[in-house]
């Protein structure tokens, strides 16, 4: 059984600035607009040194206060000793990529030679560690050519083998679209495919971004309901990609080869990517566009803002961002589905912690820093962990800085939990001082555990009860 949980700074509780106590429900976990904001000088360098400040929204014209704010780039943590672990190795969110070969929207006579500049271009990425790669066939069907689950074709070299990867995958579909396929159908598959391959990019921690290649933007238009709006407020099954693809988190790059570009078209595509705060290439080469999406993941702005709960009203809704900095060209997301959400906060905060607690893989959104130690009985652990307060939304209020986050330290072994979980709730109320030197060192909390017999690992977990956003690291105990 887990002992109770103690929060602890270098002297005492109230020294940190940490109470162990439950805050009001009404100021738990808000529905919240989730946007990444990544920002080009006139070099297309990143700019990073932009605050809260400069950016400046509107929800459907009306003004939005920012309730947290983060840039993205962190630098290099230090080298973890022994006994020592993170969930950020490198110091950074981690980042994955999917490429989407698109045959059943790519026009015929492109089709050939984007196959050809694939075969080139891809062996160029440097690195294909967190590269994968989908090929949607005429027929609609979702081919994997490195899958985000497939451990057969891994590590940085797959790149390597691209070509004949790519050349076997594409020797084996049909190169004619089937007799009787109507355009809605066509449609329905593209954004199943999308929707498919950002569920699987979702199960990975950080970023995530699709490099959608294709020459056109399959669209459906609802006939059954007058509308005066563009393709997007107009159309079938978009509503449910956009809620989707928000869902997991998954930004969609559309690149188009097409040597017949079509405003129409273009105009369209570059509507695709504002959906989701992408950004729209022509004819770039596939290794360039995978860098640039990787420095925009790595250098951009995590924003969220509170547009109230009667926002969420089943319509699409319009963002405009804007910058004081002159001279920046900002990529970010123009609009988004306000899909309403009749969840209690509670089951929310509940539902994020069940997630991360089940999951295979440690989140990082929330950096944690974690060193064991023999307890001081030596029937147990001692465990400091560290918390990143960039992560944490901390609201200046007068004299303090105020947050509320939930931490929870469970036991498991090879594969599944052991017992309950020991589950608590913090407030934060830091003076300036105290924040200052939290924002440099992290946010200590430290705890004695007991270890039950066939415990080989302990998974903590911090929720930040107003963004609902988690960090979640596993630490091995062999040894101990």
């Amino acid at each position: 059984m887990a002992t109770a949980l103690r929060l602890t700074c270098v002297l005492s509780l109230a020294a940190c600035g940490l109470a162990a106590q439950n805050p009001a429900p009404e100021a738990m976990a808000p529905l919240l607009i989730r946007l990444h904001a990544a920002v080009l000088d006139s070099d297309g360098k990143p700019v990073t040194d932009l605050t809260a400040g400069d950016f400046k929204i509107t929800d459907q014209g009306k003004p939005q206060t920012i309730s947290f704010f983060r840039r993205d780039g962190v630098e290099a943590a230090a080298a973890t000793g022994p006994h020592e672990f993170t969930n950020r190795p490198g110091g950074t969110l981690p980042h994955s990529t999917a490429i989407l070969f698109d045959l059943l929207n790519e026009s015929q006579t492109d089709r050939l030679d984007v196959w050809h500049q694939l075969d080139r271009s891809l062996p160029q990425i440097e690195s294909g560690a967190s590269v994968y790669m989908y090929l949607l066939s005429l027929e609609g069907a979702l081919t994997p050519i490195r899958a985000v689950d497939d451990k057969s074709i891994g590590g940085q070299t797959w790149t390597q083998q691209s070509a004949k990867l790519l050349d076997k995958a594409m020797k084996s579909t049909s190169h004619a679209r089937p007799v009787g396929m109507i355009d809605e159908e066509a449609v329905k598959k593209t954004y199943v495919a999308l929707e498919t391959i950002g569920n699987q990019l979702g199960t990975l921690p950080g970023r995530r971004d699709i490099i959608w290649i294709t020459s056109s933007m399959p669209n459906a238009w609802n006939t059954k309901l007058p509308c005066n709006g563009d393709w997007v407020d107009c159309a079938l099954y978009v509503p449910h990609l956009a809620v989707t693809l928000d869902r997991t988190g998954t930004v969609v790059n559309p690149l188009s080869y097409t040597n017949n570009p079509n405003p129409g078209v273009t105009r369209d595509i570059e509507q695709m990517a504002l959906l989701t705060g992408g950004h729209a290439y022509f004819r770039e080469d596939i290794a360039a566009v995978v860098k640039q999406v990787e420095r925009d993941a790595a250098n951009g702005y995590t924003i969220f803002y509170d547009p109230g709960a009667d926002n969420f009203d089943n319509k699409w809704h319009k963002v405009r961002v804007n910058l004081e900095r002159k001279g920046s060209r900002l990529h970010v997301r123009q609009r988004f589905y306000a899909l309403p959400d009749s969840r209690a906060p509670q089951a929310r905060l509940q539902a994020a912690m069940v997630s991360a607690y089940q999951g295979f893989r440690d989140v990082p959104d929330i950096g944690l820093r974690a060193k064991m130690s023999p307890a001081a009985d030596q029937k147990g652990v001692h465990l400091e962990v560290r918390i990143n307060p960039a992560d944490l939304s901390l609201h200046e209020s007068g004299a303090y800085f105020d947050g509320s986050a939930t931490f929870l330290l469970g036991d498991f072994g090879a594969s599944s939990p052991l017992g309950e979980p020991a589950v608590n709730t913090f407030s934060l109320h830091l003076t300036r001082e105290q924040h200052d030197a939290v924002m440099k060192d992290g946010v200590p909390m430290e705890q004695d555990h007991a270890l039950a017999a066939g415990v080989q690992k302990l998974k903590v977990i911090v929720l930040d009860n107003s963004t609902t956003t988690v960090g979640s690291l596993t630490i091995p105990v062999g040894g101990q």
